[in-house]
């Protein structure tokens, strides 16, 4: 999943992988879905051309709604949607 973009997965995942274009870290913060980390996660900044990952785990699997959270440094106006289908 784009971290400025948001995405798709599916009802019962319990990882999330995120990757980042950018040459900054994103922060991913303010996420209303059950099961989201108390710690904000991190995605690092890609070197070179290589894109940045990180995978984030949910404590209980996801059901299906749409939620919203916040990356830091993204510049849209609304925040990014992890779509639970």
């Amino acid at each position: 999943m784009v971290v400025c973009a948001g995405g798709t997965i599916r009802v019962g995942d319990t990882l999330i992988d995120f990757v980042n274009h950018h040459n900054v870290d994103y922060t991913l913060s303010d996420c209303d879905m059950p099961g989201w980390p108390t710690t904000d996660p991190l995605v690092p900044k890609k070197v070179g051309s290589t894109p940045g990952t990180s995978t984030v785990g949910l404590s209980t699997p996801a059901t299906a709604c749409d939620y919203t959270y916040s990356a830091s440094c993204c510049a849209k106006r609304t925040n990014p949607t992890i779509k639970v289908q």
